[in-house]
């Protein structure tokens, strides 16, 4: 029964798998320390695709282009950046100033790629970037070229599963993602490139805000999971 219980879980995997060809995803990284709801410099793991804007007479307000930033429900503007130190406006796109803990995902776009709205109607790869993120909502979405249609979905941000032990098996480990409700059905639409021998295999809500990824050992030695960012799909939040 348990395998048969494995094998419907994959089955899911599979069946909303979503196509994401050509699109431009947003770079993520995470906050190194926690942050209070008004401080104006923040930490960064990395600091990828942050750039200090180009001021225009010397106004970073005026630069044509900037870098904004999204952290669990606030957008901030980018006005420097020295190495991993970045120096922002809070609350920014009519969101607010928030404290954030250390580990928090960033989520690094310009201005124009995101959105106080939910997407409406199709979408092309062409004119998408993933996630779509809906700032004053917090909601992330797909866009399946496949169907053309938008998938909402949760990120598990930017985690590294364990080890498994030295031993030919199926074994879960459970990750944080915020909005998820016990007992619904999830499926993974997108994730790093797995590991050969270890790959995942499944994934199941077993508590509120809580995810279980299933991987499979392959091989009698340990195998560690590829680490990165997970995205789920839960069903009930496509139905119109």
């Amino acid at each position: 029964m348990k395998t048969m219980k494995m094998c419907l879980l994959a089955l899911l995997v599979c069946a909303f798998a979503i196509a994401l060809p050509a699109q431009t995803n947003l770079t993520q990284t995470t906050i190194t320390s926690a942050i209070t709801p008004t401080a104006s410099q923040i930490v960064v793991a990395s600091a990828t695709g942050i750039s200090s804007p180009a001021g225009v007479g010397g106004n970073v307000f005026a630069a044509p282009t900037q870098t904004e930033l999204y952290v669990d429900g606030e957008a901030m503007l980018v006005t420097g950046v020295s190495g991993t130190t970045v120096n922002v406006v809070r609350g920014a796109s009519s969101t607010m100033g928030t404290a954030h803990v250390a580990g928090s995902v960033v989520w690094v776009a310009s201005p124009n790629q995101l959105y106080e709205l939910a997407p409406v109607g199709g979408c092309t790869a062409a004119n998408t970037v993933n996630p779509y993120i809906n700032v004053l909502t917090g909601q992330l979405w797909f866009c399946d070229t496949g169907t053309g249609n938008w998938q909402n979905v949760f990120s598990t941000g930017t985690i590294t599963p364990a080890a498994s032990s030295a031993a030919i098996q199926t074994a879960a480990q459970t990750f944080t993602v915020k909005g998820l409700a016990t007992g619904e059905p999830v499926a993974v639409v997108s994730q790093p490139a797995p590991t050969s021998l270890c790959p995942l295999v499944a994934a199941r809500v077993t508590a509120a805000n809580t995810v279980s990824l299933y991987f499979t050992t392959l091989t009698a030695a340990a195998c560690t999971p590829a680490s990165g960012t997970y995205f789920l799909m839960a069903p009930r939040l496509n139905i119109p």
